[in-house]
């Protein structure tokens, strides 16, 4: 992806966000239809084993258990390149998703789908967009991202990424947590987050570059084959 696709690809999934949080807060959303569509189907499909199944996934992805996750699998990436590079990416990915879907709840202030159509302990936090949709996308996106082993290799973890991203939203849409639409914001959240990481990841490494000790500032500099 170029220079420039990276700057404008997440402005123009960020403002497609705002535009529906807007929508939303106006009362006019265009989704909203779909947003009905789904939960009644939901409502009418819901079997206990896959309740139980979309319990477990809600519970094992919360936000709190991906930010671990993010902090485990950056730090085995700085062990294994000595650099930190491809580790903070995954850091600043997921976090800085996580802090824009929380800029976004308070926005928006979304009410979620009715108490009585929620599977388990009741949620009434703000609903649009998800932090289980948003940070697990980010993560699962950004390790994805990271991966340098070939082309083969990159397109079965982008996959792989696809699939546990569909299934944490379907878990949080079957469990009566989310409306669709704050699914998809989450998406574009965290696919935003992901895409502008890299530049966000080297504007932090350059500026603290110079405060480093010597020891740890190596992992910061460009190899000289690469500079070549």
């Amino acid at each position: 992806m170029s220079s420039r696709s990276r700057v404008v690809t997440p402005v123009v999934l960020v403002l497609a966000v705002l535009g529906l949080g807007l929508a939303i807060v106006l009362h006019h959303d265009p989704a909203a239809g779909a947003d009905g569509s789904t939960l009644r189907w939901v409502l009418d499909h819901r079997t206990s084993w896959v309740t139980d199944l979309a319990t477990a996934l809600s519970t094992v992805l919360a936000p709190t258990w991906v930010a671990v996750a993010a902090v485990v699998v950056a730090g085995v990436l700085i062990r294994r390149d000595r650099r930190l590079d491809r580790g903070g990416r995954v850091l600043v990915a997921v976090a800085s998703a996580g802090a824009l879907a929380e800029v976004f709840k308070v926005a928006v202030d979304r009410l979620r789908p009715p108490l009585v159509d929620q599977v388990g302990a009741p949620e009434a936090a703000m609903s649009f967009p998800s932090g289980h949709v948003t940070g697990t996308c980010a993560l699962v996106v950004a390790i994805a991202s990271a991966v340098v082993a070939g082309r083969r290799a990159r397109i079965a973890a982008f996959t792989v990424a696809g699939v546990v991203t569909v299934a944490v939203g379907a878990s949080r849409l079957y469990l009566g947590a989310h409306w669709l639409t704050d699914v998809v914001a989450s998406v574009a959240v965290a696919v935003a987050a992901v895409i502008v990481a890299p530049l966000m990841t080297e504007a932090v490494l350059t500026a603290i570059r110079p405060h480093l000790p010597i020891r740890i500032r190596s992992m910061v500099d460009v190899p000289a084959e690469a500079a070549r």
